[in-house]
Order: structure tokens, then C-alpha cells, then sequence
């Protein structure tokens, strides 16, 4: 029986054995050289490659108005920031490993190192005025943020965030010896961005900011999307990247922005080697079709007038916008330390885009469109008269006045244009109706976005009789027909729509959607409103006679005593909007009333028109906000006339 246990046991032995032999040979010849990858794999790591965002250029290429410039970012583990004890702990026993100490020599050590963590990142948030603290909120914040609603970890709580930003490469390079004996603070490679001309064309230029939550959600790849994990890391934001905000930049994103390169290393010994690397796809130069000496002297004419407003120019035949000036301005590169004392400016508003985000009544510039509504309907006629007496009715001479108090008599189209008579412009507004004028103001784009694509831009306010309707105005239906003739009333327009609106009037009737950028510009719009070419004439000759006539409303600014003339003939149109007063929220209960405090008084005054006369290639409008003094033809003709000499002399009339 003895024996006969010890044969079973040796059995059994020798099958356990032979199972392990079997298997060995198994794991060592038919699956040595899988496992061997998987070992080799274990020591390897993945490491990716900035990618430089794209210029942005104006429309010769020569000049650079924002670009990426290498910097390298200080960042902190996630779980070193929000002291997470499992990582503490698991750092411990790494450290335990490595110096061959006790768990408790090996906290002692970390806390050592963490202590230098600490004095490195708070010594360089000191000299940069960087809020650490609010930084690192932040952060939490913005992690948690994603991570809201899942029940596992995400991977930005196993990832370093930037702390201290846009380190420069001294800094960079005195500060990497110092990484030795900390502990989660790492050197990050990357790209900041910079404006070579600070505040020229800021508000067309626009910024990058961090990424957002809502970013990540909604632009990132998911496994169905693209199932190459190593492929949706270099293509997916991350949390610290940058993204455009404003202007251009959100607005050329997909092209502007780069994709990720990616090095495959493998540890030996102390050091790496790199077993493959994907180089970085930088991102596409974008084109603006601005022209910077002009836009500079668009700033410049503002400011030397102390005015707040903007300039518009078009090319007439290309539709490309060559200035969009906006003032005040800021500067880009100094965005982010300003930015509350920007954002808190309620008076002067440095962060609007007027040219495109702002709306306007647009007094007088309407009546050459009013005038073509008019005799494409039928309304009117091109010698069709009315007289003007001061008032609409001389029976009640305070109402629907027109400009001239003592009257401009008997007048027909092509001399109401030139002496900008309101009278007129009351009657044709009524005999439209809103119904009839709605339609043609559409046409010429005044009802949509201006088509530039930027993201601050706003659609025009054109009021039809539902509209008055919907919102309780049916008893003013009259009234504001007729205040709708001279620009007043409930219709607004940006700038870039009234320039818009007179380029098409000079390019003979065709619309075009204005073109602000070479590449990644959105789909234009093209259409023949198919006006009468003698309908269009005579406006045009209205609009001739408000510069070239002696006594007409632009006159003086083109031929006054003193004025250099132009080499040229322009078509032209004045205006002056009354608006109610600017009020700032002097109470600060987040809403403005008429109980708040009045900050600015005064007339949006403006100057629209194209040149040359008789071959028009550039059209331009100029808008200046609460002057007190004098109208259109005073103040913003001879910022648009000083434009045009400066188009001629860049060959843009040729």
C-alpha cells in the first residue's frame, strides 16, 4: 500500500512537471518572441510633440500679425496638486525601492522633495505675479469639470498641468537642474502666442485661450470615431492646450490648428532610446485681405480726432475687405494680464468689435438704398418732387423734421441725395411701408450677418410690420415707415453692411459677401439684385453731387480752404443718427435703466460712399460715436477722404 502511494505521488509529480516543462517550452518556443514584445513594450513610453499653430499673415505675406514662438510650460502632477494619498503613498514605495529605505525614511524623503516642489513653482509664480493658488483652483476645477457624472478616473487626474506658462528658454534651461530631488513637477515644451504689432488689427486678429470642458466634449475623437488610441492623443485637445477664442483665430481653427507628433522610447539603463518618431504636422498660415498700412492709418485718423467709431474699406471688385479699424484697440499681447481692467471699461468698450459686432441707426447712409426701394417698387420715380418746408407736416412743424429747420424747397431725388433732405426721405419711407422696404434692404444684405465669418459679427435690424407686431408697435407703423427712410427709428446695421451696401450700389447692383481671409473663409454669397441701370444711375448721380456741388453736405471736406484735393472725383453720402445717451450701470445692479448715470451724449455721425467716381474700386465707410459737434460732412469726410488719398497713393484706385 506504502509503495503503491509513493508511485502515485511520483506519478503525479512527474505529470506536474511535464506540464511545466510543456508549458515553458510553450511560453520560450512558440510564444517567446510575443512575450518578449510585451516585455519590451512594458519598458517603453510614448512621448508627444508640439505642434505649432499657424500664422496669421495680412494679405502680402510680409507682414506677420500673430504667430507660435517655443516656450516650455511648468507643470504639476494633478494628484501631487490635490494631494492624493494613494499617489503619495504609491511615490513612497517607489522611493522606498529605488533607496533602499524604510517606508518611513521613504515619507520623510518625499515630503522632502515635495517642500522643493513647492519653492521652485511659488518662486517662479512670484517673479511673473502669477495667482498660484487661483491658478490651481482652477485646474481642480476645470478636471472635475470633466470628470462630472463618470464614475472612474478620467485621464487628466494621471496627467501634469501647466502651472507657470510660456517660460522663455533661459529660464527653461536654468530651472532643469532644479528638477532634481522634487517631486510631480515636470518641463513641458510648447508654443506661445505672440503679435509682433501689439494692437493693430486686435479685434480682427481676436485670441486663443484655454480649452474649455465643453471643448473637449465636443471637438475631441472617441474610440468610434478613430479607434488608434496613440492617433486620437495627438489629435484631441488636452486640457492645457490653447484654442481660438475670438476673432481669426476661432474662426480658422481647423486650419490654424496643428497636429501632435509622438516619440516612442524605450528605457535601458538610465538613459532612452528612441525606437520611432512622428513628426509634428504644424498648422496652415492664414491670409487676411487686410492691408496693414492702411489699417494703420484707419487707427490713426481716429485717434488723432480723440473719436471712438471704426473704417471700413472694400475692394469694389473683388469684395475684400483692405481695412476693418476698430477704436479703441488693445493690445494682444498683453490680453491676458489686462483683461479685467478690458473687460470692466463699460464706457469705451476697448474689447468691441464695432466694425462687425456693434449696430448702428444709420441715418442718412440709408437713403441712396431707401431711393433705389423706391423706384424699383414704383413708389417713386427719379423726378419725382416733394416739398420740404422743415417739417413733414407744416401744420405741426416740431414732428418728423427735417434737418434744414428752414426747408430745401421743391426737390427731386438726385438733389434730396445731395442735400441729404429728410422731407423726401419721410415720403419715401411711407409710401414703402416697412413691408415694401424690408425686402430690397434684405437684398443688400442689411437682414443677415455681414459674411466675413467672424465670430463677433451681427445680423442688421430690418423691421417688418409682424416684427412690429410681435413686439407691441403696431400704433407706430406710420411712423416708423417714415423714420425707417431717413436711417432712424428701429433699423440698425453694422458698419460692414452699410460699406457692403454702398460696394454693391458701385459694382452696379451685384452683392457680393464681403472676404476677410484667404483660407478657411466661409462660403460667399453672389447675387444680381437686377436694378434698373437708370434707377442706379441717377443715385449715383445724387451721390456725385454730395461731394462735387458747392453747398452740398460733403463739399467743404473735399474742396474747403486749406484742403489738399484728391486726384480723383468721389461718390459720397453723410449722415447723422441721433441716439439716446450712453448710460454706464452706475447703480451696479447688472442691468442699465434710465436711472443710471449718462456717460456720453451726442450723434453717430458717418461718411459712406466709393471712389472713383467713374470706376469705382474701393468703397468705405466711416462711423464716429457721440460727437457733439457738427455732422457727418465735418467730422468723418475728411477721415475718409484722407483714407482715399492713401488708397490711391497704395495703388488700390489704379
Amino acid at each position: 500500500m506504502y509503495k503503491r502511494r509513493i508511485k502515485i505521488f511520483l506519478g503525479l509529480v512527474a505529470v506536474v512537471f511535464a506540464v511545466m516543462i510543456a508549458r515553458l517550452g510553450y511560453l520560450q518556443i512558440l510564444r517567446g518572441d510575443d512575450y518578449r514584445l510585451q516585455a519590451e513594450e512594458a519598458l517603453q513610453k510614448y512621448e508627444l510633440l508640439p505642434a505649432r499653430r499657424g500664422r496669421i499673415l495680412d494679405r502680402t505675406g510680409e507682414f506677420v500679425l500673430a504667430q507660435d514662438e517655443a516656450c516650455t510650460d511648468l507643470c504639476l502632477h494633478y494628484r501631487f496638486l490635490t494631494a492624493d494619498e494613494k499617489w503619495i503613498l504609491a511615490q513612497q514605495k517607489r522611493i522606498r525601492k529605488q533607496e533602499h529605505v524604510s517606508l518611513d525614511e521613504a515619507g520623510k524623503i518625499y515630503q522632502d522633495r515635495a517642500r522643493r516642489t513647492w519653492r521652485v513653482v511659488e518662486e517662479q509664480a512670484r517673479e511673473r505675479g502669477v495667482d498660484l493658488p487661483a491658478t490651481i483652483e482652477e485646474i481642480v476645477r476645470r478636471v472635475e469639470r470633466i470628470r462630472a457624472g463618470r464614475d472612474y478616473d478620467v485621464r487628466e487626474q494621471n496627467q501634469e498641468h501647466p502651472v507657470i506658462c510660456a517660460l522663455d528658454n533661459e529660464t527653461a534651461v536654468r530651472l532643469k537642474p532644479q528638477l532634481e530631488g522634487t517631486i510631480g513637477l515636470a518641463l513641458r515644451s510648447t508654443h506661445k502666442r505672440v503679435h509682433p504689432f501689439g494692437d493693430l488689427a486686435c479685434h480682427v486678429i481676436g485670441m486663443t485661450g484655454r480649452v474649455w470642458a465643453e471643448d473637449l466634449e465636443e471637438r475631441n475623437l472617441t474610440a468610434a470615431d478613430e479607434p488608434d488610441w496613440l492617433e486620437r492623443l495627438r489629435r484631441n485637445y488636452q486640457p492645457w492646450d490653447t484654442i481660438g477664442r475670438r476673432g481669426v483665430e476661432a474662426m480658422c481653427e481647423n486650419v490654424l490648428r496643428g497636429v501632435r507628433g509622438s516619440r516612442r522610447l524605450k528605457r535601458i539603463g538610465s538613459g532612452v532610446q528612441v525606437l520611432e518618431e512622428v513628426p509634428a504636422q504644424h498648422g496652415h498660415d492664414v491670409h487676411l485681405t487686410l492691408d496693414l498700412r492702411l489699417q494703420q492709418e484707419g487707427v490713426a485718423q481716429l485717434q488723432k480726432g480723440g473719436y471712438t467709431g471704426c473704417v471700413v474699406i472694400l475692394s469694389v471688385p473683388l469684395g475684400e475687405v483692405l481695412a476693418l479699424v476698430s477704436v479703441p484697440t488693445f493690445d494682444l499681447n498683453r490680453y491676458s494680464q489686462d483683461y479685467e481692467i478690458l473687460a470692466e471699461e463699460t464706457l469705451y468698450l476697448p474689447l468691441l468689435h464695432r466694425a462687425v459686432g456693434r449696430r448702428y441707426s444709420p441715418g442718412s447712409t440709408i437713403k441712396p438704398l431707401m431711393a433705389l426701394a423706391g423706384l424699383g417698387t414704383g413708389a417713386i420715380s427719379e423726378h419725382t418732387t416733394f416739398t420740404c418746408q422743415g417739417s413733414f407736416d407744416p401744420r405741426y412743424p416740431d414732428r418728423f423734421r427735417c434737418w434744414n429747420r428752414s426747408g430745401h424747397g421743391s426737390e427731386d431725388l438726385r438733389a434730396a441725395l445731395r442735400d441729404s433732405c429728410d422731407v423726401y426721405f419721410y415720403h419715401v419711407g411711407q409710401l414703402l411701408g416697412l413691408d415694401k422696404a424690408a425686402p430690397w434692404l434684405d437684398r443688400f444684405g442689411y437682414g443677415d450677418l455681414p459674411g466675413t465669418g467672424l465670430p463677433d459679427e451681427r445680423a442688421g435690424l430690418v423691421p417688418t410690420v409682424d416684427w412690429m407686431r410681435r413686439h407691441g408697435r403696431t400704433a407706430e407703423l406710420r411712423g416708423e415707415a417714415r423714420l425707417e427712410g431717413i436711417g432712424q427709428g428701429v433699423i440698425e446695421a453694422t458698419p460692414l453692411h452699410v460699406a457692403n451696401g454702398i460696394a454693391t450700389i458701385a459694382r452696379g447692383g451685384k452683392f457680393l459677401s464681403p472676404v476677410l481671409v484667404l483660407e478657411g473663409a466661409p462660403p460667399r454669397v453672389s447675387r444680381d439684385l437686377g436694378i434698373n441701370p437708370s434707377h442706379l444711375r441717377a443715385v449715383r448721380e445724387g451721390m456725385f453731387q454730395v461731394v462735387n456741388e458747392p453747398g452740398a453736405t460733403a463739399y467743404k471736406a473735399f474742396f474747403g480752404d486749406g484742403v489738399e484735393r484728391l486726384p480723383f472725383k468721389v461718390c459720397g453720402k453723410t449722415g447723422t443718427a441721433q441716439v439716446a445717451p450712453q448710460r454706464i450701470d452706475s447703480d451696479g445692479n447688472g442691468r442699465i435703466t434710465v436711472q443710471d448715470r449718462i456717460a456720453r451724449t451726442g450723434d453717430m455721425l458717418w461718411f459712406i460712399g466709393y471712389a472713383p467716381a467713374e470706376d469705382p474700386k474701393v468703397a468705405f465707410a466711416v462711423v464716429l460715436e457721440y460727437v457733439q459737434e457738427g455732422g457727418g460732412g465735418r467730422n468723418a469726410a475728411p477721415i475718409a477722404r484722407e483714407m482715399l488719398r492713401l488708397c490711391h497713393r497704395l495703388g488700390y484706385l489704379d
